[in-house]
């Protein structure tokens, strides 16, 4: 089953703020908390390009422990980065590519995300409309959580 994300998101930051903080290992876990039914237990760069990641992830009646990882395919710093995920867990299994640009607005930034996610298992058995509403909800809090932690980061770093 699969399930499109597309959406866009005013950081209060600077574009180069943005794109830094973008491959920090404890703002994406910090984002990762923040999504209701996700509790990041491990998260680590193992290269340049690539994090791997252990979480609890609670989806209606299906919860469990997922492993996975981050990977990063392309980037063209500070504008556009695309992101292949994948993870398997309590039979489950799931992956997908994000693409996000960033543009210039002002002082601010706009982040664009297109994706798309592949589930299969138990979890895909739930339905599509419930699969797709559980996924803009994780993505809706998961990007709403990195645009504050950014902004916050940012204005930390200029009253520095």
């Amino acid at each position: 089953m699969s399930m499109n994300l597309k959406g866009n998101l005013m950081v209060d930051a600077p574009r180069e703020e943005v794109w830094k903080l973008l491959f920090d290992v404890d703002v994406l876990k910090m984002m990762l908390d923040k999504i209701p039914g996700i509790t990041v237990k491990r998260l680590v760069q193992v290269s340049d390009d690539k994090y791997e990641a252990t979480a609890n992830i609670g989806v209606a009646m299906v919860k469990g422990t997922y492993a996975g990882t981050i990977t990063v395919l392309e980037k063209r710093a500070p504008e556009y980065v695309k992101f292949r995920g994948e993870g398997k867990g309590s039979g489950n299994w799931t992956s997908g590519d994000m693409a996000v640009t960033l543009a210039e607005q002002g002082n601010q930034t706009l982040m664009t995300y297109d994706g798309v996610g592949n589930i299969s298992g138990p979890l895909a058995s739930l339905g599509q409309r419930l699969i797709d509403m559980v996924g803009k909800q994780f993505i809706g809090h998961g990007t709403k959580a990195l645009g504050e932690e950014l902004a916050a980061r940012t204005k930390t770093k200029q009253a520095v």
